[in-house]
This record gives C-alpha cells, structure tokens and sequence, in this order.
C-alpha cells in the first residue's frame, strides 16, 4: 500500500480535508484555506506593527536606568508610558513590574523577584 497523498488523490472523497460543513466540496475547501492563510499574513502583519509601535513608544518613555533587584546588573530600565502608568523591566534577566507611580512600579518589580517573570515572553505593555 502506498501513501496516504497517493489514496486520497485517487479517492479525494475519502479525504476529509475535502469535506465543509458535512459536504464534499474540494473546491470551497481551497478556497476557505486560502482565505485563511490571507488572514494569518495580515494577523501577522498586524502583530508585527504593534510591536514596533510599542518598542518605539517605549523608547521615547526611558527615563531611568537603575540595578535590578533580582540580578544585580545596572539594567532595570524603567518607563514613563502615561502620567498614571510606570513600568520598569530588566534587560538582563526580564523580571517586570507596572504602577500608578515609579515607586509602585520599581516595588512591584522587587516583589516578583523568583516568581520567573520575563517580560520578553509578553510585556504588560
């Protein structure tokens, strides 16, 4: 017996690729994988402009540099995103915190040290 692509080429209704909403139509299938690849390049495109709309914002937001409680190394890089929102994140080892003010942010950060926090997986901002 051959592979399973050699079957399914010479009984593509036994293929259930082929099948849409308990019907075989081989035809909207295509065209439904097609639209849905479309839409993964756009989503994407999409994440891809908000995360470098986030890294610019955060760049003009840098006001202070400062040791990390959790590593040690002079890399805790805090941000002033709004008037009512703080955020400090390391460089070096990725631990996170956010406030109303710098403080909050900086003792929220100390506070996460050893729960594996890395900001790099997801920023809060």
């Amino acid at each position: 017996m051959g592979e399973w692509s050699d079957y399914f080429e010479d009984f593509p209704e036994e293929n259930p690729a082929n099948w849409v909403n308990g019907k075989f139509d081989p035809q909207l299938r295509e065209q439904l994988n097609r639209e849905a690849a479309q839409q993964a390049v756009a989503n994407l495109e999409v994440r891809q402009l908000i995360m470098n709309a986030k890294r610019d914002r955060k760049a003009k937001a840098l006001f202070d540099t400062a040791v990390c409680p959790q590593c040690g190394e002079h890399k805790l890089n805090s941000y002033r995103i709004s008037e009512t929102f703080y955020l400090c994140e390391c460089q070096e080892c990725g631990i996170y915190g956010a406030g109303a003010t710098h403080d909050d942010a900086v003792a929220k950060t100390a506070d996460s040290i050893g729960e594996g926090l890395d900001w790099r997986d997801g920023s809060l901002y």
